[in-house]
């Protein structure tokens, strides 16, 4: 895919230099310039601009002036600053206005195309989610539809605030929380997006935009583990989110608290065939990985699990810990191992992962009662 990537500098050299001396073609992008911000605004109205790489002094119309217009056609646009020393600590400011990176004059032109291939990738990622989530909202309307229950949950369905950007959805990792996270981490994002709202000039219309966005993102998560609509409808408060108070951010806090924190329940509680097609997986893995020195955290991050979640989980269906179940599985091989090879000890270590003979040695006897080589002396004993 070609995207279109806009060079603005009112100095034809610098700009004769932003568009030579990198071969955009050979990195898919198509090149538009302009010399003012002026004559930069006409070619993104016209031209449906992807990436725009802008100066911030200009005659005309400011840098800052035309990102700010740019941003009224396009919410997507990416905007990359560049600029004199002087005007450094203005470009680094410039961030909070929804400039995705800034450059220093002078600069190589290998650092512009590093600075644009970002964007660009953030541009795809944004674009893909995009199309995910109007999937996602297509799928949710339908059922609120079919279900008749549009007096109910009709601000989630409103193409007015679907056409909005999340105030605070790219400021926190709604995903890994919910997934692999502790209660105590749901309050600590439910703070995050509390510090957020109260940064904004907020009202009604606004938190029904946040709140969209979360839950739209709360079921593209839930749906990724075979969850149905249902499941997250039952989830939310819609009384009290119908009656919410804008001001009121307290009241938002608890509500938010509520809902993720149930959300993270309804993830983390599986109905027991699902636990234990997770446990018969984890079984599986375990066989096949002993000798690699498999951890439960890294299992947990496998099936998006926590630890402590996977762990009482573990216990629950087996009746055993997960070490004493790993434990269990290589001294079985170990124990096979003496009793059908004649492999030497610190060879039989190697293949149950155990980087030292001498403490494969001093764990099995902690098992077993003997050392192995006692225990392969006596098998006939034992």
């Amino acid at each position: 895919m070609v995207y279109n990537l806009l060079l603005v500098d009112d100095e034809k050299p610098i700009r004769e230099k932003l568009i030579n001396n990198t071969d955009w073609k050979g990195n898919n992008y198509q090149v538009f310039a302009a010399a003012d911000g002026a004559e930069a605004l006409e070619i993104i109205k016209n031209r449906g601009i992807d990436i725009l790489v802008t100066d911030i002094q200009m005659p005309k119309l400011s840098g800052m002036n035309l990102i700010e217009k740019a941003r009224e056609n396009s919410s997507l646009l990416k905007v990359i600053v560049i600029s004199g020393f002087a005007e450094f600590e203005y470009a680094q400011k410039s961030i909070r206005y929804g400039v995705n990176d800034y450059l220093l004059k002078p600069f190589r032109s290998e650092k512009l195309l590093e600075v644009v291939n970002k964007a660009r990738d953030e541009l795809i990622k944004e674009k893909n989610n995009e199309q995910r989530l109007a999937l996602l909202r297509a799928e949710m309307s339908s059922y609120i539809n079919e279900n008749k229950l549009n007096s109910s949950y009709n601000w989630l369905i409103d193409d007015q605030f679907f056409q909005h950007q999340s105030l605070i959805m790219d400021r926190i990792d709604l995903n890994a929380v919910l997934k692999r996270g502790s209660r105590d981490d749901i309050l600590k994002t439910v703070n995050k997006i509390i510090d957020e709202l109260e940064s904004v000039d907020l009202n009604r219309e606004k938190l029904y935009v946040v709140l969209n966005n979360l839950i739209l993102e709360s079921f593209k998560i839930i749906k990724d583990l075979d969850y149905r609509v249902e499941d997250l409808l039952e989830i939310i408060n819609k009384e009290r989110i119908e009656k919410i108070d804008s001001e009121n951010l307290k009241e938002i806090e608890i509500i938010l608290k509520e809902f993720l924190l149930r959300l993270h329940d309804l993830i983390s509680f599986n109905p027991d065939d699902k636990n234990q097609q997770i446990i018969s997986e984890m079984k599986e893995y375990i066989a096949a990985n002993y000798q690699d020195g498999i951890t439960l955290s890294e299992m947990a991050r496998k099936f998006n699990l926590s630890s402590g979640h996977l762990s009482n989980l573990f216990h629950e269906e087996t009746g055993e810990s997960f070490s004493d179940y790993l434990n269990m599985i290589r001294l079985n091989k170990a124990k096979e191992l003496l009793k059908t090879t004649d492999d030497k000890i610190y060879q039989i270590a190697d293949q149950l992962g155990f980087n030292d003979a001498y403490y494969f040695s001093s764990w099995f006897k902690k098992l077993v009662g003997a050392s192995p080589t006692t225990y392969r002396d006596n098998i006939n004993l034992l």
